[in-house]
C-alpha cells in the first residue's frame, strides 16, 4: 500500500471514528433528552391519573349524593302524594258531614215547622171541642145555643 493511500484511508477512518464517535455522542445526548423527557411525561402522567382519580371519586360522591337526593325526592313526593289523597278523602268526608249537618237541620226544622202546625191544629181542634162540648151540653140542659163567631168565620 502506498503511503498516500495509507493516509487517505488513515484519515478517512479517523474521520469515520470521529463521526461515531460524535454519532454515538448525539445519540446519548438524545437519549439523556428522551430519559429526561419520559421521567416528565412519567410524572405528569401520574399527576393526571391521580387527578382523574381524584375527579372520578368525587364524581361517584356527587352522583351518589344526587341519587339519595333523587331517592328522598321521590319518597317525599310518594309522601306528598299519600297526604293529598287523604286530604281529598277528608275533604270529602268534611263535605258530606257538612251536607249532612245541613240535611238533618232542615229535617229538624221541617218537624218543627210540621209540630208548629200540628199544634196550631190541635188548639184549633182542642178550641173546636171545647165549642162542641159547650154545645151539647146546654142541648142536653135544653138550650139552643149558636156557634160563637169570631173574626174569621
Amino acid at each position: 500500500m502506498s503511503p498516500s493511500l495509507e493516509k487517505t484511508l488513515s484519515k478517512r477512518v479517523k474521520e469515520i471514528n470521529n463521526k461515531i464517535k460524535t454519532s454515538f455522542a448525539l445519540i446519548r445526548k438524545d437519549v439523556k433528552e428522551m430519559d429526561s423527557q419520559i421521567s416528565l411525561m412519567k410524572t405528569y402522567l401520574k399527576k393526571k391519573d391521580k387527578q382523574t382519580t381524584y375527579a372520578r371519586k368525587e364524581d361517584n360522591k356527587l352522583r351518589n349524593e344526587f341519587r339519595n337526593e333523587v331517592d328522598n325526592f321521590k319518597q317525599n313526593f310518594t309522601q306528598l302524594k299519600l297526604a293529598l289523597s287523604q286530604v281529598r278523602t277528608i275533604r270529602n268526608e268534611v263535605v258530606i258531614v257538612r251536607d249532612l249537618a245541613k240535611i238533618e237541620e232542615r229535617i229538624k226544622t221541617s218537624f218543627k215547622n210540621e209540630i208548629e202546625r200540628y199544634k196550631e191544629k190541635v188548639k184549633t181542634l182542642k178550641e173546636s171541642l171545647k165549642e162542641s162540648e159547650k154545645r151539647i151540653s146546654s142541648l142536653e140542659k135544653g138550650q139552643f145555643r149558636e156557634k160563637k163567631k169570631g173574626w174569621f168565620n
